[in-house]
């Protein structure tokens, strides 16, 4: 008898819910399952494959579960009910508490039996559970301690970290998150054949480039210990990146480029579906709350189709999970154009995962505006990241009510002389401006036939109101543009401390688009 390897001592189960508990053994082996009085068990199916549904649990700690086959009896001891929650996306996801900032300090008084941490393994191909060892670094589910801390998720973390504080019950992260990973990789055949022929098309111009696939196999493996030993960056100067000078690296990838640029073979990691069967389907249908969303970095190759992806994406595994699973997702980080286009369809991006919140039901944006970097493509701050995430859990998950966890957004405009005024929804009690953001604000106007940027004056803001002073009056005004550059830094707030999104407000009302 075996048991999917996302069970183990240390556990967090989702309280409430139907649990499901799935293995493998001989074909008509009864298997049953024992957790706080709760028993249930199935027969094992022809193909060799068993599940097992427990009836919703309550919250707890010191459990144990203990799963009998025919033959043999597994206790897992430890256990927590409360609530679970994935940590899925690329690198800002998967980026350790020991780059982060505030890591010095965390370390120092982290320890918490409450929070727990599942680092499911990056894996490209079955073939890799042969050649390498994991027991060390991936697979099993880690207290928060100061020894196991540098190894968590920041940005899970920090959700973590503030949701136990709210709601006093245990909360269990699941790590499902690979460095440089595209938003085709997370998803099966049938989606991504729906949502990303582009990417497909890129990979399978990319295979022809591979002269001889099985010599070239070993170079698309990635190696268990990858993200456990490299530098990272350079947590002093934002113009180091894994320990390199970015003027360096941007030469690197040129050089890359000229030579046709990344090849993704069929065992590498960014391969399209590769991590979806290779990571998803290890760890689903593991009950979970919902889902914590950072990435998209990597989708600038085709950013016009990110909403397109990320909304096939979010159906797929709603699907697979046969629950409506609600998403938070980080809206990316202010950069500054550092290697090839690296930030410079950002703006684009942006856009895109602020149209799936407002058209895909239970999807709500994280603000990032002030937190980013002009040349660090992994900020150093997670600590707001996930602080607002958890806000946001709060607010829309678990329905505190009251509370102001949205990032301020223009609900409406109105124009008098050379004052342009934006009135904002999510600023109750005053929005709250701690800079100069006029920079970063563009009018555009009719003047005449043509269209023409205006200039800016200055701001100041008062209640939910930001006033804009033109250098004019605006002659015929179209659009308000807020932040839509690679890097900014955001300045306008909130109540909460939570800062605005970027945003274009078109003055006749309409749907913004691009």
């Amino acid at each position: 008898m075996n048991i999917a390897e996302i069970f183990g001592n240390g556990m967090v189960l989702q309280q409430g819910q139907p649990l499901p508990v799935w293995g493998t053994a001989q074909t008509g082996e009864m298997v049953s399952v024992a957790i706080q009085n709760r028993h249930a068990s199935a027969v094992t199916r022809e193909d060799g494959t068993w599940c097992v549904y427990l009836e919703p649990l309550s919250v707890s700690c010191n459990e144990t579960m203990i799963v009998s086959g025919q033959s043999e009896k597994v206790c897992f001891e430890n256990v927590a009910v409360g609530e679970v929650w994935i940590a899925a996306g690329q690198s800002n996801m998967e980026f350790h508490m020991r780059y982060d900032r505030d890591y010095p300090q965390e370390v120092s008084h982290c320890s918490n039996p409450n929070i727990r941490f599942y680092d499911t393994p990056v894996v490209t191909t079955e073939k890799m559970r042969e050649l390498f060892d994991y027991s060390e670094t991936f697979g099993f589910w880690r207290t928060c301690n100061a020894e196991n801390l540098q190894w968590y998720s920041a940005v899970g973390y920090y959700f973590a970290k503030y949701l136990e504080m709210d709601l006093n019950v245990p909360v269990g992260i699941i790590g499902l998150n690979c460095g440089g990973s595209r938003s085709v990789c997370w998803m099966d055949e049938e989606t991504a054949s729906a949502t990303g022929a582009e990417w497909l098309e890129d990979y399978e111009n990319g295979l022809r480039n591979i002269p001889d696939i099985p010599k070239a196999e070993a170079n698309f493996y990635r190696t268990p210990m990858a993200d456990h030993t490299h530098p990272f960056d350079n947590p002093v100067s934002d113009r180091m990146m894994y320990g390199i000078p970015v003027e360096e690296l941007a030469e690197s990838f040129k050089k890359m480029e000229e030579m046709g640029g990344l090849v993704i073979g069929p065992w590498h990691e960014w391969r399209p579906c590769g991590l979806y069967h290779t990571m998803v389907e290890r760890v689903c249908p593991y009950t979970v709350k919902g889902v914590l969303w950072y990435q998209g970095e990597s989708d600038e190759d085709h950013p016009h189709i990110y909403a397109k992806m990320l909304s096939g994406l979010i159906s797929l595994w709603r699907r697979k999970w046969n629950s409506n699973l609600p998403f938070i997702v980080a809206q990316l980080a202010p950069l500054g154009e550092v290697i090839g286009n690296g930030g410079r369809e950002y703006p684009v991006l942006r856009f895109q995962q602020d149209l799936v919140s407002k058209t895909i039901p239970d999807v709500f944006l994280a603000s990032t505006g002030d937190v980013g970097s002009t040349y660090d493509i992994h900020p150093k701050e997670k600590q707001p990241v996930g602080q607002r995430m958890a806000l946001l859990a709060r607010g829309h998950v678990y329905n505190e009510k009251d509370l102001l966890c949205d990032a301020p957004v223009p609900d409406h405009a109105e124009i008098n002389d050379r004052t342009i005024s934006v009135y904002f929804k999510n600023a109750a009690g005053g929005l709250i401006l701690k800079g100069d953001i006029a920079s970063y604000i563009e009018i555009v106007s009719m003047v005449g036939e043509r269209a023409s940027v205006e200039t800016v004056k200055n701001i100041s803001v008062r209640d939910n109101v930001l006033d804009i002073l033109m250098e004019n009056a605006p002659e015929r005004p179209l659009e308000i543009r807020f932040a839509q550059i690679p890097y900014y830094h955001m300045d306008l707030y909130n109540k909460s401390d939570v800062p605005a999104l970027p945003f274009i407000f078109k003055m006749d009302g309409s749907l913004n688009d691009k």
